[in-house]
């Protein structure tokens, strides 16, 4: 049997269970005491799912929130310190100075300031053999130029990316379908590299993807919050939780956490119906519009009853396993930035590791714990990210570049599924037109790094300005 007959069969397996599921829920099954309705119910309680359901609510709309964690934040991780009580953020790390998201942070009175600047010791270290890389990143002008450049190519596709896709084009422009690694090539611009890895690792092989998902990482818009003296900013407690458990109070009666849909229907003109699997037995939701905030793959989804439209455009996503920790015991110097850098510097590496990879171990400002990132394919797990790290620091240590020790993990948390994105065919057979061809389809609406770039201030703009202003006019 080919591939293409699996995918084949894949897909219609998924249809067929959805249709299946559909129109089974038997609202005679619960109690009042257990049937939700409400305007709109947000699937995902993240960044976007938590900004969404807020700004709904403040609108006088009623809604419900279905978050699989015990909490809200999504990928907003913070650990404090027990022995200072200092909190470490190894997650979501600043904000961008976009319209509208200071005012979120007022709106919960939590007080804001410029990201600091902390100098650290960068250290370029090849974590394959534990040996430091010499020459790399010494060309201060070289890198500075080229980021010039590369400002201006970026900004040129604001208009179709910023905050979103409604503006893109039917047909890709040529550079966008660019695998980013040539685009780079075409500009001269590979000496941006060690300024871009730190934007752009999360995905993975950022060489291979087309060049539009690596714009939506880093482009016009970072650069210039970059250039601005508070162009990033943080809570003044440098802890992110804490914006969220404001939220968390505000959206207490409306919250179902460690919660996950087992069963959906979804129509265009009755709304959509959910069962909702709760630590204190099972909800009904009935509401008049779904806005789902979570990764939309197939996986993810499965359980809202995909149809074959669905189904065709989230089968298609890549992704990247993306994990973060904070490393304590190590035995590292504290005031270091630890890059994973390669020894290779041809055109087809750039010094940049290869999958699966330890993208760096930095320090937290908290001494003796450090912050890592990992990325992998799909399908890699916690236990063999962890491996990695500890794979990382043992032959930084073996090599004598480091004094180093059996580490530990004070906290370690998956961002899995990161980067979605699809290959440049795909992008020219109109990917982006069919995604967003999904808003309000079966009385769905979406928002989330798919539909715009992964950083929280554009999200909330994109969700502020595109999505909300049609879920507000449909109910």
């Amino acid at each position: 049997m080919t591939l293409s007959w699996i995918s084949v069969l894949k897909s219609a397996a998924v249809v067929l269970a959805a249709r299946a599921a559909a129109h089974t829920i038997d609202e005679s099954d619960f109690s009042p005491a257990d049937i939700i309705v409400r305007d709109v119910v947000v699937l995902g309680g993240g960044a976007t799912g938590s900004y969404a359901a807020v700004r709904l609510k403040d609108s006088g709309k009623t809604v419900v929130v279905v978050e699989q964690k015990n909490r809200l934040g999504g990928h907003v991780d913070t650990y404090t310190d027990p022995g200072t009580g200092t909190p470490i953020d190894f997650g979501v790390i600043a904000y961008v100075d976009l319209p509208g998201v200071k005012d979120f942070f007022a709106r919960f009175n939590v007080p804001i300031e410029a990201m600091p600047q902390v100098p650290l010791d960068t250290r370029y270290i090849d974590f394959t053999t534990g040996q430091p890389v010499a020459n790399y990143a010494t060309d201060q002008t070289a890198i500075f130029t080229a980021l010039a450049t590369y400002a201006q190519l970026s900004a040129a596709y604001v208009n179709q990316t910023f905050p979103g896709y409604f503006n893109f084009p039917d047909e890709v422009p040529e550079d966008l379908a660019l695998p980013f690694g040539d685009f780079l090539a075409k500009y001269n611009l590979q000496d941006a590299v060690p300024f871009l890895r730190g934007f752009l690792l999360a995905i993975g092989d950022m060489l291979s993807v087309p060049t539009l998902f690596a714009l939506q990482n880093f482009n016009a818009i970072h650069l210039n919050a970059i250039q601005q003296p508070a162009g990033f900013f943080v809570p003044s407690s440098r802890n992110n939780s804490e914006l969220y458990a404001a939220v968390q109070q505000y959206l207490l009666p409306d919250l179902l956490l460690g919660s996950t849909v087992s069963v959906a229907d979804r129509t265009d003109a009755g709304g959509v119906t959910l069962v909702v699997n709760t630590p204190s037995g099972r909800k009904l939701v009935k509401a008049k519009k779904l806005l789902v905030t979570a990764a939309p793959t197939v996986d993810n989804l499965k359980k809202l009853g995909l149809d074959t439209v669905e189904t065709n455009v989230f089968g298609k996503w890549e992704y990247s396993s993306d994990y973060v920790g904070v490393v304590a015991n190590a035995g590292l110097p504290d005031g270091l930035d630890i890059l994973n850098t390669s020894p290779d510097s041809s055109p087809g590496s750039l010094n940049l590791p290869k999958l699966p990879f330890v993208s760096e171990i930095k320090y937290s400002g908290v001494p003796g714990l450090y912050t890592t990132t990992v990325v992998g394919p799909p399908g890699l797990n916690e236990h063999r990210a962890k491996i990695m790290v500890r794979d990382a620091v043992n032959k930084i240590g073996a090599a004598g570049t480091l004094p180093t020790k059996h580490l530990d993990f004070a906290a370690f948390s998956s961002h899995s599924p990161l980067q979605l994105r699809v290959s440049a065919e795909e992008l020219k057979a109109g990917f982006i037109k069919k995604l967003y061809a999904l808003q309000g389809r079966r009385s769905t609406f979406y928002t989330g790094a798919a539909f715009a770039s992964d950083l929280t201030s554009i999200l909330w703009v994109f969700t502020e300005t595109g999505i909300l202003p049609q879920i507000l006019a449909a109910v």
